[in-house]
């Protein structure tokens, strides 16, 4: 890691969305990835995206529209790891 004492507050912000995106991104392909090789299943990937959600619908972050979208994202990519072949 760079030391870089220029960023901005937004830079930061850039970085955590970035940085959500990809582990989200990357969790949801991994999940999909094995559900085709047999190696989860529907009980389990629907704890998955429980346990991704949980936290999103906790009271401090549950009115707040960045979480909402982030949450019908989260909802929309499991829909597809669990949607009938």
């Amino acid at each position: 890691m760079t030391d870089s004492p220029n960023l901005t507050e937004q830079d930061l912000v850039e970085a955590l969305e970035a940085s959500d995106v990809s582990a989200i991104n990357g969790i949801v392909s991994l999940a999909n990835i094995l559900r085709k090789r047999g190696l989860l299943t529907d009980a389990e990937t629907s704890a998955l995206h429980e346990s991704m959600s949980l936290p999103l619908g906790l009271a401090k972050y549950a009115e707040n529209p960045a979480v909402q979208d982030l949450q019908l994202n989260i909802d929309r990519l499991f829909a597809i790891v669990v949607a009938p072949k």
